[in-house]
């Protein structure tokens, strides 16, 4: 005889461990050891050195009794769904008998959430007495000719003392065990990840990053492995927002994994990696959302500065003035296209063309009801290559009036910086910018 073999996840090794113990104490030597992949005890895991999945696939096919182990971890487990499709397999290629040789346990999932191979198998639930104590009467009938009548009557007597100090070692394993991904258990932690962000200690991510794979059971060979596209989305935009490009890179890709259609993912995904250096890598998310969208990049200002871009930082001038231009003439008040045309055009030496740009922009924003720290910074780029001193004043005092962080100041002196470096500024608003530290000292 085979004997019985557990398929767990490698969190759920507590409640391997207390199964093994029951069914042991139970049956005696009326078979070999319960074997499981994480048993410390040599004759019942895998030995040193051994091929692990040689000795999976042997479990698989010769157990008598295969026993999966479902809980919120390991429905996700990759191997745990290969053990449990296998050994369903195997059971109904023989007779209609060897269904019974397969036994799905739950601990503390709905129905609905377990895995195809048991949506037509009665689950037994692992937290339940009477579930326990009619597996251990289905495993007794499998080797009942084993067993003497002397024995069979103490086999009887003994189950309930069994069961109920199996219940109490589980007892104490279940609340240790990793939560569900349940829609309570996402916003409890896109909850965290908002606080953190409102309180900008954009730094602290990695540590929840950390924390949310202990709790969902995420161990370290299943970076890979995605979540929920709410928080890897969430991380993400932290990451990017801290200057951790890679890691934004990271979670933008896990993001995807879940909603491989969505074209903000994309469009994020696509700035991280130019923001890593990774411009072969921005191209290929382009050519991901014009095949899912070919009009995304006229349609979407966001997605054709991104685009522009990515053909600013490949060498490609042309096609990035043709990006921006189509763009703008499909959103002709979007004042972000128009900012980025004229500083394009500025670059190519085009002044004339630019102060048309930036003309259309400022009468844009004067009409606007939107007011921000980004309308004031543009109307400020737009007074300076326009020449006119009494709108630089207006700009100046409206940016200073949203009081703008240290990284939007940054952002906006790196623009006005350009436009320095591509025109000669009059001389007295060139005096107002270095007054107040626009263009340095």
């Amino acid at each position: 005889m085979s004997g019985v073999f557990i398929s767990h996840a490698h969190s759920d090794e507590a409640l391997a461990g207390a199964l093994a113990k029951l069914i042991e104490t139970l049956f005696k030597d009326k078979f070999p050891p319960v074997n499981y992949s994480s048993r410390k005890e040599l004759e019942g895991g895998i030995a040193p050195g051994e091929d692990w999945f040689r000795w999976i696939v042997d479990q698989v096919g010769n157990a008598d009794i295969a026993i999966i182990l479902l809980t919120a971890n390991s429905i996700f487990k990759p191997w745990v769904l290969w053990e449990a499709g296998a050994v369903t397999g195997a059971a109904y290629t023989g007779s209609p008998k060897d269904e019974k040789r397969v036994y799905p346990l739950t601990y503390g999932i709905s129905g609905d959430s377990i895995p195809g191979p048991f949506t037509r198998t009665q689950v037994v639930k692992a937290t339940q007495r009477a579930d326990v104590v009619k597996l251990i009467d289905d495993i007794f009938k499998v080797y009942e000719e084993s067993f003497t009548a002397s024995e069979a009557r103490s086999f009887g007597t003994a189950i309930e003392k069994a069961v109920a100090q199996y219940l109490a070692d589980i007892e104490t394993v279940l609340p240790r065990l990793p939560i569900s991904l349940t829609e309570a258990a996402v916003q409890e932690w896109l909850d965290r990840l908002n606080a953190l962000a409102s309180a900008k200690r954009f730094t602290e991510v990695r540590v929840i990053e950390d924390w949310i794979d202990v709790a969902f059971g995420r161990d370290e060979d299943e970076k890979d492995r995605p979540l929920d596209v709410r928080l890897h989305r969430r991380m993400a935009d932290i990451y990017a927002a801290a200057g951790y490009a890679r890691d934004a890179v990271r979670q933008y890709d896990l993001a995807r994994l879940t909603a491989p259609r969505d074209i903000f993912v994309l469009r994020n995904l696509g700035k991280a990696r130019l923001d890593d250096g990774d411009t072969d890598g921005c191209r290929v998310v382009i050519e991901e959302i014009e095949a899912l969208d070919k009009r995304a990049f006229l349609k979407n200002p966001e997605n054709a500065g991104l685009k522009a871009r990515w053909q600013r930082e490949s060498g490609d001038r042309i096609g990035e003035q043709k990006t921006l231009r189509d763009a703008y003439g499909s959103n002709p008040k979007s004042y972000y296209l128009g900012d980025l045309l004229g500083q394009s055009l500025l670059k190519s030496s085009e002044l004339e063309e630019a102060k048309k740009v930036y003309k259309q922009v400022y009468d844009v924003l004067k009409n606007m009801d939107e007011k921000n720290v980004w309308t004031a910074a543009t109307s400020l780029s737009a007074a300076i290559v326009l020449g006119t001193e009494g709108l630089v004043d207006e700009s100046l005092a409206s940016i200073e009036q949203f009081s703008p962080t240290a990284k939007e100041r940054k952002s906006i002196s790196r623009g006005l910086a350009t436009i320095a470096e591509n025109i000669e500024i009059d001389g007295p608003i060139r005096e107002k910018l270095k007054g107040r530290r626009w263009l340095g000292r």
